[in-house]
This record gives structure tokens, C-alpha cells and sequence, in this order.
């Protein structure tokens, strides 16, 4: 650990993170935003006091921890083997508790894609909520608004890469015990995307980049810009993803605008 990393964290969280780790491990540095050490400071179990969640490498092996102060001592209050070989996200948000954080974490286990894991507490302690592999190349967590504005619980916008700059994006939010699809947030998360295609497509004019920009168009709630889109990626020689495909989906938009 760096003098450097210790300054980004200050030097009495990085003591206390120090005291409680294996003698042989080591603070895990993530590779985004700016080399920042796997370190956050929140309260994580509702006590509106914060905790300290770290993820450190230990004999070859990803653990995250979490620890909390009684009184002058900390102590840990869940460790947890991770996986991969670094992280790419480390945050709290009310993903599960609208009244209380969760710690998402991404586990990085290849070159553009990373395992999410939602850490929450509980009466028995801290639980792994997922149950299910749930891939992601880029996460962003925020309460996004539906038709009836925010309501405290926090959505995961969830980034696969496909290929060059196109990603594959669903919106989620918790519901019932599982991440469910939340599409009623899609007029505002895919305006984002659809000036994420735009300057993609300023770059590099390609079939697949006006595939996407459709598809946000269309989650936009912008069926006409979406149909145009749809229009200019059938006039390319090689259509993304199929020139059967690109003609369902223009029937689809012509309907929707009909209908609006």
C-alpha cells in the first residue's frame, strides 16, 4: 500500500483498515476512476453511523471486508470471498432498502466484464442477495424517475459490452426478492444513451452504432428519430443485427408513432 493510496483514504481509516487485515494481504487498488483503493465509508447497516467496506487480495484470493465501530474499537462485521482479480465498482446505495444501503460490488473476471454482487444487511448479518450471475461491463447506480418521480430505492443501469463502443443496457430495480426489469425509468435513462450513440456516432459511422441509437430512440420514447435511425442503419451493405431484424423493429416504430 502506497503512500499515495493511504492519502486518498486518510491515514486513520487506512490505520484501521490496516490493524484488521491479514498480516499477508494486501488493499486492492481499482483500475477506475484514477487508481482509487478499494475503500468505501458509509453506513451500511442502517445505524447512521458509517461503516468501512474494503476489498483486499489475500494469498491470491479476493475478500471484501466490512467493519464497524463499538464504542473506540472497530471490528469486523462480515468478510466475504470474492471473486476475479479486481474490482471495477465498490459503492452504497438503497438498492434493496430504500431506508437503508446496500454494497454492490463488481468483481472483475474478464478483460470487459465484471460479476455484480449486492451485499445487504439483515437481521442474520450481511447476505449476498443475487442468486443468480448477473454480468456487467459498467455499472450506474441512481434513483432514477418513473411517471411518478423518485421513490428512494436506487436502479442499476447495467452496461455488456458488445462490441467497439455498442453496449447492450437494461435498467433494473429490486422488487420481490430479484432484480427486475424497470422500464417505466426508460424515458429518462435512455435520453442518456441516446447522447451516448450520438457522439459515438460522430466518431465512427457504422451500422451497429444506429442500431443502438435506435433501440434508445425507441426506450426514449422517440419513435420518430427512432424510426429515421432504423431507416439509416438498413442502408448499410452488412445491416446490425439483421436486415429481417432492423425491418420488424421499423414496423414496430411506425406503429408507435401512428399511435402517438
Amino acid at each position: 500500500m502506497g503512500e499515495t493510496n493511504m492519502k486518498r483514504i486518510g491515514t486513520q481509516h487506512w490505520s484501521i483498515i490496516k490493524s484488521l487485515l491479514p498480516p499477508t494481504a494486501e488493499l486492492v487498488v481499482m483500475p477506475k476512476p484514477h487508481d482509487q483503493p478499494a475503500v468505501i465509508i458509509a453506513d451500511l447497516d442502517g445505524d447512521n453511523h458509517q461503516e468501512i467496506a474494503c476489498v483486499y487480495r489475500n494469498q491470491g484470493e479476493m475478500y471484501v471486508m466490512i467493519a464497524k465501530q463499538d464504542e473506540n474499537r472497530w471490528h469486523p462485521i462480515g468478510n466475504f470471498k470474492g471473486q476475479g482479480y479486481t474490482v471495477s465498482d465498490l459503492l452504497a446505495a438503497p438498492i434493496v432498502d430504500a431506508q437503508m444501503n446496500s454494497l454492490l460490488i463488481g468483481w472483475q473476471i474478464g478483460g470487459v466484464w465484471s460479476n455484480i454482487d449486492i451485499l445487504q444487511w439483515t437481521a442474520n448479518g450481511f447476505m449476498h442477495m443475487l442468486h443468480q450471475e448477473t454480468r456487467a461491463s459498467r455499472v450506474e447506480v441512481e434513483d432514477m424517475p418513473g411517471v411518478n418521480g423518485m421513490d428512494g430505492n436506487a436502479e442499476l443501469a447495467l452496461w455488456l459490452h458488445d462490441s467497439g463502443k455498442a453496449f447492450q443496457v437494461e435498467v433494473y430495480r429490486w422488487d420481490a426478492g430479484n432484480l427486475v426489469i424497470a422500464d417505466d425509468v426508460y424515458p429518462y435513462y435512455f435520453q442518456k444513451m441516446v447522447t451516448y450513440y450520438e457522439c459515438v456516432l460522430e466518431e465512427s459511422d457504422s451500422a451497429r452504432y444506429w442500431y443502438y441509437l435506435g433501440d434508445a430512440q425507441r426506450k426514449a420514447e422517440m419513435h420518430a428519430q427512432a424510426f429515421q435511425s432504423i431507416e439509416r442503419a438498413l442502408q448499410f451493405p452488412n445491416p446490425y443485427p439483421s436486415r429481417e431484424a432492423l425491418l420488424r423493429r421499423k414496423k414496430e416504430l411506425d406503429a408507435a408513432k401512428r399511435k402517438s
